[in-house]
C-alpha cells in the first residue's frame, strides 16, 4: 500500500520535536506493513550537537540491551551506512560472522527480523543518519518486497531527516581541528570493520597507543565515541574509504 506523502508532511508540520515524530513513524508502520522502524543520526548540527538523536518503534528494552552492550560498534547495518550511501540489505550480512551472529541472534528475541532494510543519509553540515526498517517475512520474499516499498523509503527516510535538521535548530558552525596521519589511518580503519588489536598488527603500534589516537580523534572531532568520530571523519573528508 502506497502511503500518502501529503498526510507524512502534514504529520511532521505539526511536530515540533523528535518525540513528536513517533506518530509519523507509527503512520509509516501502518501504510508499509513493516515491523518496525528506527532513525538514528549523529553530528546533527543544533544547541546540543554531541547527543545522538533516536526515534524507534523498538521496545524500550531491545533499546536499552543495544546501548548498554555497546551495539552500535558492532551493528553491521551502522558499519556499511556510514562507509556507503546506498540503501543496505540486511540480508546481505555475513551471518557465518559470530559477532553479527550473535547480534540478531539477541535481536530476534526481541522480536526484530533479520529481514531488513537501512538507508545512509550523509548530510551537507556533516551529519550522519541510518532510517531503518524490518519486515517479519521469509528471506524468499523479502526481495520482492523490498522492491515495491523502496523508492517510497527512501522518500520518507529523507523527509523525515530534513524535518529533524529544521527542528534540532538552525546549523553551527563547529571547525574540526586537524588530524594527524596517526589519527586518520586509526580511524579509516576502524571504519573498515577492524578491532584495536588488528589496527596494531596493521600499523605495528601497540592496542593502547592505538586507543590513544582514536581517543585524540574523538575529542578533536567532537565527537561521544568513536562510531561518532568516524562518521564525522568521512563527512569531511578527513578520511576516505575505498
Amino acid at each position: 500500500m502506497l502511503i500518502d506523502f501529503n498526510q507524512v508532511i502534514e504529520e511532521l508540520s505539526q511536530a515540533k520535536k523528535l518525540s513528536e515524530g513517533h506518530n509519523v513513524l507509527r503512520l509509516i508502520l501502518e501504510n508499509f506493513g513493516i515491523n518496525h522502524i528506527a532513525y538514528f543520526a549523529v553530528n546533527i548540527p543544533n544547541l546540543d550537537y554531541n547527543r545522538p538523536l533516536r526515534a524507534a518503534s523498538y521496545s524500550s528494552e531491545w533499546q536499552a540491551h543495544y546501548l548498554q552492550e555497546g551495539y552500535v560498534n558492532i551493528d553491521p547495518a551502522v558499519r556499511a551506512g556510514i562507509t556507503g550511501h546506498l540503501p543496505v540489505d540486511w540480508t546481505d550480512f555475513n551471518f557465518s560472522d559470530p559477532l553479527i551472529k550473535k547480534f540478531f541472534g539477541e535481536a530476534q528475541e526481541f522480536k526484530i527480523s533479520r529481514t531488513g532494510l537501512s538507508i545512509p543519509i550523509h548530510g551537507r553540515n556533516g551529519e550522519f543518519a541510518l532510517f531503518s526498517v524490518t519486515a517479519d517475512i521469509s528471506e524468499s520474499e523479502w526481495p520482492k518486497f523490498r522492491y515495491s516499498i523502496s523508492k517510497e523509503l527512501m522518500m520518507l527516510a529523507f523527509h523525515f531527516h530534513d524535518w529533524v535538521i529544521r527542528t534540532e535548530g538552525p546549523p553551527k558552525e563547529n571547525p574540526i581541528d586537524s588530524l594527524t596521519s596517526r589519527e586518520r589511518d586509526c580511524l579509516r580503519w576502524r571504519a573498515l570493520g577492524k578491532t584495536d588489536l588488528e589496527i596494531s598488527l596493521i600499523l605495528q603500534i601497540t592496542p593502547a597507543t592505538i586507543k590513544f589516537h582514536l581517543e585524540n580523534a574523538r575529542s578533536k572531532l567532537r565527537a561521544i565515541n568513536t562510531v561518532q568520530a568516524v562518521a564525522k571523519a568521512v563527512n569531511h573528508g578527513l578520511i576516505i574509504i575505498p
